[in-house]
C-alpha cells in the first residue's frame, strides 16, 4: 500500500492516473436447464482510457482458470514501461501467482483496504453501469446469453458509447464526421444505438455507379435494335 503519509487515496489515484489499471468480479444469477447457477464475471479496466477488457467468464472460479483467463489479457498490459500499477481487493482468488504475474509485466498489484470498495472506484463504477444499462434488462438464458451480452455491451461501451468524462464522445476516436444521410447501428437487440452520419463521397459513388449501370442497360438496348435484335 501507498505511504498514507505522503497524501491520500484520492492524490494517489491522480498522481498514478495514466498508468493505473484496476480489476475485479462481479456476479450474475442467470437461467439454466438445471435451474438458476451463479456466474463469475473477471474484468480489467485502464483508468486512463477507461477502456474494459473482460478476462473470463466462469461459474467455478479456480486458480487455473484465473492464470489461464489472465494470460489472454497480456497483450493488453505489454506497453508497462515499470511504472504501472494494478488496483485489486482482497478476494482470496488474487493470490501469489496472480500478483507474480504482473510483476513479471512491469506492473505493480496493489491490495486495496478490506471492506472499501470506495477505494476501486473506476471499477465500481463500471460494474453499476453493465448492470444498469446492460443486464437488468434481460432474462439471461445459458452461459453462451451471457457471454454474448457481456460482449457485445463492452464492444458497445469501449467503441461507440457517449462519456461524459469525455465530452460526450466514445473512448474510440470515429472516423471523420459527415454530412450525409443518418444512419443507425444497433447494440444488444436495439437497447442501445449508435448514430452516424453516411459519407456523402460513399453515397455520390453509389448514384454515380447506378446511373452507369442505368446508361449502360440502355446503350445495349439500343444496340440490339440497331443489329434487329430487338424482340
Amino acid at each position: 500500500m501507498p505511504t498514507r503519509s505522503k497524501g491520500t487515496w484520492s492524490d494517489f489515484l491522480f498522481r498514478t492516473f495514466q498508468t493505473l489499471y484496476a480489476c475485479d468480479f462481479f456476479q450474475k444469477e442467470i437461467w439454466t436447464p438445471l435451474g438458476k447457477k451463479i456466474f463469475y464475471i473477471l474484468f480489467f479496466i485502464n483508468i486512463k482510457t477507461r477502456k474494459v477488457h473482460i478476462a473470463g467468464i466462469t461459474d467455478k472460479i479456480t486458480q487455473h482458470w484465473l492464470m489461464e483467463s489472465i494470460n489472454t489479457l497480456d497483450p493488453v498490459f505489454e506497453k508497462a514501461n515499470g511504472k504501472s500499477a494494478l488496483i485489486h481487493d482482497g478476494d482470496i482468488h488474487f493470490r501469489i501467482k496472480f500478483k507474480q504475474h504482473f510483476r513479471d509485466l512491469n506492473i505493480k498489484p496493489i491490495k486495496i483496504s478490506p471492506g472499501s470498495p470506495n477505494m476501486n472506484p473506476y471499477a465500481e463504477s463500471w460494474v453499476s453501469t453493465i448492470k444498469r444499462e446492460c443486464l437488468k434488462n434481460f432474462l439471461v438464458i445459458g452461459k453462451s446469453h451471457l457471454e454474448y451480452l457481456i460482449h457485445e455491451f463492452v464492444d458497445y461501451y469501449n467503441n461507440f458509447r457517449p462519456h461524459s468524462s469525455k465530452n460526450h464522445e466514445p473512448l474510440t476516436a470515429l472516423a471523420k464526421k459527415y454530412d450525409g444521410q443518418i444512419k443507425s447501428k444497433p447494440f444488444l437487440g436495439g437497447l442501445h444505438h449508435h448514430y452516424y452520419r453516411e459519407q456523402i463521397t460513399a453515397m455520390i459513388l453509389s448514384e454515380k455507379f447506378m446511373t452507369i449501370s442505368a446508361t449502360r442497360v440502355f446503350l445495349v438496348a439500343l444496340s440490339w435494335k440497331d443489329h434487329g435484335l430487338n424482340t
